[in-house]
């Protein structure tokens, strides 16, 4: 009698190696790929890990009760719950206003439930208890960040196709409205409000990520950001709180701190100071007032044997393991990036400068001499004492005085126009060589000897390259929405 075989493990997709499978599915659209899965159970084994890789490794959600179910869903899910290592929070809400012409009265009435589901988990605690459940059982979880934007990165489903947090298409088709990632208003504290649920909620569950990361790409727009109330934490959180922020190796935050109307920012000090274990920190200060940014780093950059400026500030902090140091969207004084540098120098490896501009108040226009502080400011810099930096990148900078503001640029090789960005690194040559090439190759402008009041202040042309310095979250593979 002839055995009967198994007509799964005789298919001919079966029996070809994995790795010609794997990349056989890798071009074929996300609704394929789930219907071969769904055919056979042996391909489904063959391409779990992989798939699993490519969907649930990063997934993007938003603050809504279906979409937070199903994290929890899979952070308790006993194969797909090991994969999920990467946790964004996007900033989606449901469309505000109601009185949207051509909607039927089915698609208002779940516009208006899933408007007061979103309000009453931000008033009512429920997001922070959510997340605290999810993060509990997600013991892989590396990555948590918080982002204002969808990457177009799905290239399985073509061109530009974006990652979507999971619900937010069901809801836009559900409510017949659209659903919002950018700021409502000038004094947004929407991304404040998730901030704090989901560093409260990851300090509840005891969860110890590698990294928190807070990304947007609102650019000038200075509602989304991080106010200073962002980083309170309460007396009967400090414990939990500071065991989290001990544990972090990387904080990356786009924040504005403070405005000639603020106080300062003595609460962020204190978040901040409990983060002493970080080997990277990226601050990104989405506002247009400079003396906010610039009171920050003078004090983040305080030696130990300096004083505060106010007495509510708290002493200097250490970063003993500091190795990477990212500044985007500031404009502050030479002397304070250097002392930056300098406090930071026995560990630092790479420093990046985004969208920086160097501020000289004693420039005077009618001078005939014209000295570009980025020469004099990265010349100290190769000087400094213990420095041994393997990479310094400059993106779009600039330098400015009172009243203007000026791109400094950098030659290229034949007659290609000069390029905003300049990466001196260590692999061929050394540092000071390389910060000799990136002077020597500098072209800055200057404001005319007679300014024109109308070309006093370009900054918002400088700000509006949004936060594209996040080459390492342009996924190759991401977080998947409902399928």
């Amino acid at each position: 009698m002839t055995a009967t075989m198994d007509p799964q493990l005789s298919s001919f997709l079966v029996q070809i190696p994995l790795e010609i499978l794997i990349r056989i599915t890798y071009f074929i659209s996300t609704t394929d790929l789930g219907n071969v899965r769904l055919s056979c159970r042996a391909l489904e084994q063959s391409l779990f890990n992989f798939f699993s890789h490519e969907f649930f490794r990063k997934k993007q959600f938003m603050v809504s009760t279906d979409s937070l179910q199903a994290l929890i869903d899979i952070a308790k899910h006993p194969t797909l719950s090991p994969a999920l290592k990467h946790v964004i929070i996007c900033t989606d809400r449901p469309h505000h206003n109601k009185w949207v012409q051509d909607r039927n009265d089915e698609a208002r009435a779940r516009l208006e439930i899933a408007n007061a589901d979103h309000m009453h988990l931000l008033a009512t605690g429920g997001l922070r208890d959510m997340l605290a459940d999810a993060f509990a059982h997600l013991t892989n979880l590396e990555i948590v960040d918080i982002r204002d934007f969808n990457s177009p990165s799905r290239r399985r489903d073509g061109y530009g196709a974006a990652w979507r947090s999971y619900g937010a298409v069901t809801m836009a088709a559900s409510t017949d409205s659209s659903i919002n990632v950018g700021p409502r208003g000038d004094q947004d504290p929407y991304p404040s409000q998730i901030f704090g649920a989901v560093t409260t909620a990851l300090a509840v569950a005891e969860a110890r990520p590698k990294s928190i990361e807070v990304l947007f790409r609102s650019g000038y727009h200075q509602a989304f950001a991080l106010y200073d109330t962002a980083f309170y934490i309460p007396p009967r959180m400090e414990a939990s709180m500071s065991s989290l922020l001990a544990g972090l190796q990387s904080l990356h935050l786009t924040v504005t701190l403070t405005h000639h109307w603020r106080f300062r920012p003595f609460i962020f000090q204190k978040f901040l100071a409990m983060a002493s274990n970080l080997t990277w920190l990226r601050l990104n200060f989405n506002q247009t007032d400079r003396t906010g940014a610039e009171e920050m780093l003078s004090w983040l950059a305080l030696a130990d044997t300096q004083s505060p400026q106010a007495h509510f500030d708290l002493q200097p902090i250490h970063f003993r393991h500091l190795e990477r140091l990212d500044l985007g969207t500031v404009e502050m004084e030479p002397k304070t990036l250097l002392n930056l540098v300098a406090k930071f120098a026995p560990t630092l490896t790479s420093l990046y400068l985004r969208r920086v501009a160097l501020f000289d108040k004693n420039f005077d226009h009618r001078s005939s001499t014209k000295v570009n502080p980025w020469e004099r400011c990265l010349s100290a810099m190769a000087k400094l004492p213990g420095l041994n930096l393997r990479v310094l990148d400059l993106a779009s900078i600039a330098h400015s005085g009172s009243t203007w503001r000026g791109d400094v640029t950098f030659k290229t090789i034949g007659t290609a126009p000069p390029t905003k960005d300049w990466t001196c690194s260590t692999h061929l040559i050394t540092m000071n060589k390389a910060i000799a090439q990136a002077i020597a190759s500098m072209i800055a402008t200057w404001p005319l000897d007679q300014p024109d009041p109308m070309d006093e202040d370009d900054s918002e042309e400088e700000e509006e390259e949004e936060e594209e310095e996040e080459e390492e979250e342009e996924e190759n593979d991401g977080e998947d929405e409902e399928e």
